[in-house]
């Protein structure tokens, strides 16, 4: 009897022991799998955040690469050039000016204006005898001009004006200023052709000495003032 009760209380304590150790593989397995529930979750939402913030960092880049593209400049491509008015040139009265144009900015030009002319002496030969008319004289023109040119992508428009001093001979001096507005084409590489419309005004003055009575003569002050429409048409070369 003792052996029996002894095999069934050791019987008892084993089965106890094994029903135990079972619930604990249990236990921890719920355990583990209740982790993985709760940390899956978490990685999708980190990664469904990710993917929401990639979209609003390139839109942001976009943005700021379209602000920087702005409106077309329609300057000259060049930095310095030289500029003749075509009109000038072709009216053979000795009056060609010369630009020397610079490029302030992308928009903005200033121009130095030069002209020089010399006009000979006329003599009248009449019978065997020659005369000096005493017509000679040296005409020096120097003068500064600007223009602004207006963002258009077709055709330039540009604003301005100039201001030219000549000096005609002794005692004879002319002051040109004027505005103008007008349209720029390029031809070619750095070559440019602008056609200019604008209100001129024009001031001359004039000193003679003429034969009267008394020692030296009378001296004689003559002055002029005009204005009034005007039109140029200016051939640019940008060289630098």
């Amino acid at each position: 009897m003792k052996k029996m009760f002894l095999a069934a209380i050791t019987a008892l304590a084993l089965c106890s022991y094994g029903y135990a150790y079972d619930d604990e593989d249990e236990y921890e397995e719920d355990e583990e799998s209740t982790e993985e529930v709760t940390k899956a979750p978490a990685v999708e939402e980190d990664e469904e955040e990710e993917e929401e913030a990639a979209p609003v960092k390139t839109e942001k880049k976009k943005k700021k690469k379209k602000k920087k593209s702005g409106p077309a400049v329609n300057g000259a491509d060049g930095t310095l050039g030289f500029q003749l008015n075509l009109i000038d040139a072709l009216d053979n009265d000795g009056s060609e000016k010369f630009y020397l144009t610079y490029k302030l900015a992308p928009d903005m030009e200033l121009s130095l204006i030069f002209g020089f002319y010399h006009n000979g002496e006329t003599t009248a030969e009449a019978n065997g005898m020659e005369q000096d008319m005493g017509d000679d004289n040296t005409q020096i023109q120097i003068g500064v001009g600007f223009d602004y040119f207006v963002a258009q992508e077709l055709l330039p428009i540009s604003l301005g004006g100039e201001f030219l001093f000549t000096h005609v001979g002794e005692d004879h001096n002319m002051i040109d200023f004027g505005f103008w507005g007008g349209f720029r084409a390029k031809l070619v590489n750095n070559l440019y052709l602008t056609g200019k419309l604008g209100l001129a005004f024009n001031y001359e003055s004039q000193t003679e000495f003429q034969d009267g009575p008394g020692e030296g003569g009378i001296e004689v002050d003559y002055s002029r003032f005009s204005f009034g429409l005007k039109t140029g048409v200016f051939i640019s070369w940008f060289f630098i």
